[in-house]
């Protein structure tokens, strides 16, 4: 795998970390109506993020 692909699966992997850790900590009652508005919108902006490198490669 190449490394600035590498790189960029690390970071993306860090921040699902660090947002997944930020919630938990933050607490209060869960939205999940919103809670799956957000995922589904990062998972689209994901999707084309990695449309985007296969583009260029």
């Amino acid at each position: 795998m190449n490394k600035t692909v590498s790189s960029v699966l690390k970071g993306a992997a860090a921040g699902a970390v660090m947002g997944t850790a930020a919630y938990l900590v933050m607490g209060g009652k869960p939205n999940t109506r919103q809670m799956k508005k957000k995922a589904s919108k990062a998972m689209k902006t994901m999707g084309h993020l990695f449309d985007s490198i296969s583009y260029m490669m």
